[in-house]
């Protein structure tokens, strides 16, 4: 993915682990049938939805007296009242798993009615992972790219109510070529992986369901004002990334000369000085 990230202004498709580009396609309400199609690929065969309506990407709520805002990257609710969040997640970061898990119970909770009803609609939380997660038995995951994670019984696995998902489509851990892409799943994944370096579609892209996203995903075809707004996304993630990367930089030198935990901290006050979100700077240093 390095390379082919700074050189995004000579892509056909937008490059959906990029924040402009997530935002290009998943943001547009032109693209609804399509985000619909790709996220029903990723859920269980009861839970298709057939229609969305697009919430709010910022939530504000009290956490243990002070305020504290939860920005997700894609929020939609269905007909029935299903929360289904999106998620993108391009580089590794401490506790992600806890904070999709947070993320999740805090939008499962505000649907609380006043009283004692706690039947609530579930709540879905889909992340499009670019690293691998690092799972326990190793061996098993080798060729398995989707995982789960709900409230189940420990022995039999019963399902006693729908509450929180959480489902992981592990595209780093993706291997399949163009042609092994046989099953719907398995080409929107393909997709979703590789968008941003293809230059010609896939053999496959006249199907009815990949072809949408593919137009939906070409940038030649975005309004003036919608190929705007993705330039300028595009712009600041790049800066944002080089800030980064020279930050990082700038800390392993400091680090090789006082230490690596004192590396990091430099890296820490230079990245808070830049004005960088404490989330992202405790990803990029990996202090807590």
């Amino acid at each position: 993915m390095g390379n082919d990230y700074y050189n995004y202004s000579e892509q056909r498709y937008v490059d959906l682990l990029t924040n402009g580009g997530f935002k290009a396609f998943f943001g547009d309400e032109n693209n609804k049938s399509e985000v619909m199609m790709l996220i029903n690929t990723l859920l269980p065969p009861h839970r298709q939805i057939e229609h969305i309506d697009y919430r709010p990407t910022g939530l504000q709520g009290p956490l243990i007296g002070h305020s504290k805002e939860f920005q997700f990257d894609f929020v939609c609710r269905d007909a029935s009242g299903a929360v289904f969040i999106v998620e993108m997640q391009r580089y590794r970061e401490q506790s992600w798993f806890k904070r999709c898990v947070s993320y999740a119970s805090r939008i499962y909770d505000r649907q609380n009615r006043t009283g004692f009803d706690y039947d609530v609609p579930p709540v879905y939380l889909i992340g499009l992972m670019g690293v691998d997660i690092p799972h326990p038995d190793t061996e098993y995951w080798r060729e398995r790219y989707i995982s789960e994670y709900t409230f189940r019984e420990k022995n039999c696995h019963d399902l006693l109510d729908e509450t929180i998902f959480i489902i992981f489509a592990e595209l780093k851990r993706f291997h399949k070529r163009e042609e092994e892409c046989e099953t719907l799943q398995d080409k929107l994944l393909y997709l979703l992986k590789n968008s941003g370096r293809m230059t010609q579609p896939p053999a496959w892209a006249d199907e009815e369901h990949c072809k949408g996203i593919l137009n939906a995903m070409e940038i030649s075809d975005f309004s003036d004002i919608k190929r705007k707004q993705y330039d300028k996304d595009m712009y600041d993630e790049r800066r944002r990334n080089g800030e980064l990367a020279a930050a990082r930089e700038d800390g392993m030198e400091q680090g090789l000369a006082a230490g690596e935990l004192a590396g990091r901290k430099a890296t820490a006050r230079k990245l808070l000085e830049m004005g960088m979100p404490l989330e992202q700077v405790v990803e990029a240093t990996g202090l807590d």
